[in-house]
């Protein structure tokens, strides 16, 4: 993330996102899939594909439904200044966390001899003898996926194949994220 100025004299937070160009691989019915060159290995299913894409390095795959693309590759020359676009990304993985972290739970007073201060209390009723599904309790935080709609794109730069986008983006640094005009993908 970083800062730009705006055409009225505003700060604003923008997120840097590389765009390289994804190929059309399929087309079936109403459905798009899109591949890219990846770093990581390439298993034997994913060897033809390769083959199309004139790689032997790692393929990352999607599917979209309703995506309309006429060229045989979809980049960052599809997106234009002012649009709205939905990111979906996996967000940071924060590993086993407490209630406090996790729900944003009060905790317990920190005086008068309190021996659990971020500890959940009480979780439920004599009936029905058991744990509620969907109970806000300590678990597993992070690492789901997640959709921010309504970025709007500041700038795009096509040398660098480069798409600034306002707001936050799901996902660390160097993560892979979805990229998808909110005007033409409405119901996605």
């Amino acid at each position: 993330m970083t800062q730009v100025w705006d055409d009225s004299g505003r700060l604003i937070g923008v997120t840097v996102i590389k765009a390289e160009p994804s190929q059309v691989i399929d087309r079936k019915d109403e459905f798009t899939t899109l591949g890219q060159v990846d770093k990581g290995k390439t298993n034997k299913a994913q060897r033809k594909i390769a083959e199309i894409l004139e790689s032997k390095r790692g393929i990352w795959l999607h599917t979209f439904k309703g995506l309309e693309a006429p060229e045989d590759k979809v980049g960052v020359d599809s997106f234009s200044t002012g649009e709205f676009v939905a990111i979906s990304g996996v967000t940071k993985g924060k590993g086993f966390a407490g209630v406090v972290k996790r729900h944003g739970f009060a905790g317990w007073p920190a005086s008068h001899g309190h021996s659990h201060q971020r500890r959940p209390g009480s979780i439920g009723a004599q009936q029905p003898q058991r744990v509620l599904k969907g109970k806000k309790m300590a678990g597993h935080m992070g690492a789901v996926n997640l959709t921010v709609r309504g970025n709007k794109v500041v700038s795009v730069d096509l040398e660098n194949g480069l798409l600034i986008v306002s707001g936050a983006v799901p996902g660390a640094k160097r993560s892979k994220v979805i990229v998808r005009s909110l005007e033409r993908n409405d119901k996605n």
